[in-house]
């Protein structure tokens, strides 16, 4: 798999996210990374690619009861979303957060 920031979101989507696993082996590199570097931006942007590839924003936003432009700013790094908003977002996609 490679770096969220060396891919356009169209080509990840297309070549890195086909799969459930793949998903979550992205998710979980991206997790790892944002726990290395502390870059919550670029793991959340991650978390953006996996809404796209499963969702769209829109469904995403009536799903969770998120604003779309909350969504918008959060996934563009205007905002720092809080944790119970990442933990939703998984929550909503089918995925929970392991601590191992």
């Amino acid at each position: 798999m490679k770096n969220i920031n060396n891919f356009n979101i169209s080509e990840i989507i297309e070549q890195e996210l086909k799969t459930e696993d793949d998903i979550k082996e992205w998710l979980s590199m991206n997790l790892e990374a944002y726990l290395d570097d502390g870059n919550l931006n670029a793991f959340v942007r991650s978390l953006e690619y996996v809404v796209r590839a499963k969702d769209t924003i829109s469904n995403l936003s009536k799903k969770t009861g998120i604003s779309r432009s909350n969504l918008y700013a959060i996934f563009k790094g205007e905002v720092t979303p809080q944790f119970d908003t990442v933990l939703k977002v998984l929550k909503e996609l089918g995925y929970t957060l392991k601590v191992a």
